[in-house]
């Protein structure tokens, strides 16, 4: 189920603050439907602050038909014996004010509800991307996408020629990027990760036959990328610390990354 189901369902709930298993566990995983529960509840909690205007229509409404109480004579005793008043019935000026203002107050409480309502509930509507974190989440998803490819091919030779180039790729774009620090940064992490993690592991996974003119070529490969990267870090020690540091750890994942090939080439 997508988002505007969950969201549906906990509008329909007797209790939005406390929803079924199933939706619970979607809560957990999605930011977007857990603040729309959170405006949801707090519409419910401001629905019961709504003024209600006192009213004396009930009394007057029973004085007005029962009327006057004559007395009458029963056994002896007086007695007195209200008489309903049908004529009366009629509201009067009071009555009819009171009426009205009710009304109104009840208008006013129900376009209130319908504003806070069609406020919480989810619209077909694209929204514009909000600022730099859904930025982050797209360069993220692009490259977890490029890395996602990658690992789909057939053979632990394939893939491992593949992680080479993809890591190639992602370091010739971060020395490109310029001084963006934050989008720098999640280059190098990536090229760690795709480096120390999938890279050796595919190396491990080839027959040992193969490794001496396979990793051969992708430790050579790693060797540039270091000296590169530790130039570059160089270059921008003292005018850009923090990108520097993104290079540095290129460089670190780079020398880790051959030595490892180096290591497995021997047996």
């Amino acid at each position: 189920m997508n988002c505007t189901v969950f969201q549906r369902r906990l509008l329909s709930a007797e209790q939005p603050a406390q929803p079924a298993a199933d939706v619970k566990n979607h809560l957990l995983q999605c930011p977007a439907c857990r603040a729309w529960q959170r405006r949801l509840v707090q519409m419910e909690r401001q629905i019961l602050l709504l003024p209600v205007p006192p009213s004396t229509a009930k009394a007057e409404l029973l004085q007005r038909i029962v009327g006057p109480t004559p007395a009458v004579a029963v056994g002896g005793a007086t007695v007195e014996r209200p008489t309903l008043r049908w004529s009366t019935l009629a509201p009067g000026p009071k009555e009819r004010g009171l009426r009205k203002v009710s009304v109104a107050f009840a208008l006013a409480a129900a376009l209130l509800v319908f504003a806070l309502g069609w406020w919480a509930w989810p619209h077909n509507t694209v929204t514009p991307s909000a600022g730099p974190v859904a930025q982050q989440e797209r360069d993220q998803k692009k490259l977890d996408d490029r890395l996602a490819r990658v690992l789909h091919e057939h053979t632990s030779r394939e893939r491992l020629l593949r992680l080479a180039d993809l890591a190639e790729s992602v370091q010739g774009e971060a020395h490109a990027m310029g001084n963006n620090t934050e989008k720098l940064d999640r280059w190098a992490r990536f090229y760690s990760r795709v480096v120390s993690q999938h890279l050796i592991e595919q190396a491990r996974q080839l027959p040992a036959g193969d490794r001496p003119a396979v990793l051969e070529k992708i430790a050579k490969r790693l060797s540039g990328t270091e000296s590169r990267a530790t130039r570059k870090a160089a270059a921008l020690a003292s005018t850009a610390p923090r990108s520097a540091a993104s290079f540095d750890q290129i460089a670190l994942a780079a020398r880790r990354g051959e030595k490892n090939l180096r290591d497995l080439m021997r047996g």
